[in-house]
């Protein structure tokens, strides 16, 4: 976030001091500890302008007097600057197997607290609701005392119709159902808003590689479910029903015995998902077969790829990412998830896709990993506090006189 703040006034509607103060601030983003002056020279802006952003900021408490160098230009001491990264926070949470996980991230994108709980597969709407007020309790009692915390911004499974902050189901807890989050935010006096986590995901990807914004962006993630999420020319797109590129819920065939999670048969997790094939694996992996970060770097040093659950799994997902590609033409697919930490079996997968795309597709398409598990979503799902925030607060002189 910080990295680009300098482009949070582009456009007609803001003015070039407006534009100028933001730039100040990424200065002291990205370069501090820094002077006014070597701000001023950096950036190209005139040096009474820093100082008048600089007195703003500091106002606000957004930034710092950390040291003072040598001597300037006149032989007074230079005043080193740097942002106040604790001034502004908000709390995330998200989805990992059966968790619930929760942090809070500060102006750095930095998570200075955690705090995880278990949920069971039964757990209702009140349930669900009950664990995010004692999770976001939790966490609370850790945030600085200066900090303004602006939001909470939550990560979902399933069917989650974002625009009316709703999570209508999801196949993991069957019981949950139109679960509706103003209930969570009334009770916080705080906004409360939600999303698929391959969206926030994606939508951190987005923002941290320039490149992907003038491309079609395919992001799949596979482990203890099967997601999948699409940008096209820097937007993640979506649907008004709340799903979108549900890869793991297309059908591998009407006559497929097996039930799915959502309730549906035949559905490609039935024969691919952790959840689905673990009890065929698991005497072949030791530790957790629930903490997908944990299970990546199991699954990385080990030779799994001739395992019969894992070929079948590499095959099916294979064949639905060939079928996907007909369909959405992407120009980089990122794949996210234990079962691709291993390079063997990424290998694998990429080598069946490649031999189903067609020969003027087949050298256009960039195959990426992403490791280390879902993180950019819990950065992702809490940008839009911090641009809201930051748009305001980094207008010049928004209280003149």
């Amino acid at each position: 976030m910080l990295t680009t703040i300098g482009s949070i006034h582009d456009g007609n509607r803001y003015r070039l001091k407006d534009r100028e103060k933001a730039m100040v601030f990424q200065e002291l983003a990205t370069n501090a500890p820094c002077s006014r002056k070597a701000i001023a020279e950096r950036a190209g802006i005139r040096p009474t302008t820093v100082s008048r952003a600089v007195q703003e900021l500091m106002g606000d408490e957004l930034i710092k007097t950390v040291a003072r160098s040598g001597e300037d230009g006149l032989g007074r001491p230079e005043v080193l600057l740097e942002i106040e990264v604790n001034r502004l926070v908000a709390i995330s949470m998200y989805v990992q197997a059966r968790e619930l996980r929760t942090a809070v991230i500060n102006l750095r994108e930095e998570s200075i607290v955690e705090y995880v709980v278990s949920l069971s597969a039964q757990t209702t709407n009140q349930e669900f609701l009950d664990a995010c007020t004692s999770s976001i309790r939790a966490v609370h009692s850790k945030v600085p005392a200066k900090a303004e915390l602006l939001g909470v911004g939550i990560s979902l499974i399933g069917t989650v119709a974002a625009g009316a902050n709703t999570w209508i189901s999801a196949a993991r807890w069957r019981n949950i159902r139109d679960l509706n989050f103003a209930l969570l935010s009334c009770q916080l006096g705080l906004p409360v808003a939600i999303n698929r986590m391959q969206d926030a995901e994606l939508e951190y990807l987005v923002q941290k590689n320039p490149a992907y914004r003038a491309k079609n962006v395919l992001f799949l993630h596979w482990g203890f479910g099967i997601g999948a999420s699409y940008a096209n020319g820097g937007a993640v797109l979506g649907s008004t029903i709340g799903r979108f590129c549900e890869i793991g819920h297309t059908r591998l065939s009407l006559d497929h015995g097996k039930e799915c999670q959502c309730g549906a048969i035949g559905c490609l997790e039935t024969e691919a998902a952790l959840w689905a094939i673990r009890d065929e694996i698991c005497s072949e992996i030791r530790g957790s077969l629930t903490d997908e970060r944990e299970l990546g770097q199991t699954m990385q040093a080990m030779d799994i790829v001739g395992h019969p659950a894992i070929k079948r799994a590499i095959r099916y997902v294979g064949l639905a990412l060939a079928n996907m590609h007909q369909i959405l033409y992407p120009d980089v697919i990122l794949f996210m998830g234990p079962f691709t930490h291993n390079e063997a079996v990424f290998r694998q997968l990429s080598a069946i896709l490649r031999d189903h795309l067609p020969p003027y597709a087949r050298d256009q398409v960039q195959l990426h990993v992403i490791t280390g598990g879902f993180h950019g979503c819990i950065r992702g799902s809490v940008y839009r506090f911090f641009k809201r925030k930051l748009k305001a607060v980094l207008t010049l002189n928004r209280n003149p006189g």
